[in-house]
């Protein structure tokens, strides 16, 4: 039953996201570029893999995680969500933790999911969306 519930909120979330984002939200992602940027140069990355791992992840910044413990991108700890000092850690966490996958050949969305995420068939979905989004100019 658990699963189903932690499925069911996952389905739910993805739903949710997928609407256009208002006001702040979409700009605090934006205004992060620079920093997605560097981090993804830093770690060999695609920026636009990680900006939308953290539109998804944390609901275009709006997630209680992303307010609370500055994590935009549901990086797990063994205390369960990871807190940061600033959002711009996180996102390099994000580029340091997608450079390791890269350098063990997982460079798809397809790859990565099934090690980042446990529904990875819905969050390689969902993040293949974000990436077409960001591409379009969707959030420009």
């Amino acid at each position: 039953m658990r699963r189903d519930m932690k499925l069911a909120l996952t389905i739910l979330t993805a739903v949710v996201l997928m609407g256009v984002p208002m006001g702040e939200a979409a700009d605090a992602v934006t205004d992060l570029r620079p920093v997605i940027k560097q981090a993804a140069e830093a770690n060999g990355v695609d920026p636009v893999l990680m900006e939308a791992i953290i539109r998804l992840e944390s609901g275009h910044a709006t997630s209680r995680a992303a307010r609370t413990k500055n994590n935009l991108a549901g990086i797990m700890g063994r205390k369960g969500q990871r807190r940061y000092e600033s959002k711009e850690a996180c996102v390099h966490d994000l580029g340091r933790i997608l450079g390791n996958y890269r350098d063990k050949g997982r460079v798809t969305v397809e790859q990565i999911g099934r090690h980042y995420c446990t529904s990875s068939r819905m969050w390689t979905r969902e993040v293949n969306a974000q990436i077409r989004l960001i591409r379009s100019g969707r959030y420009d």
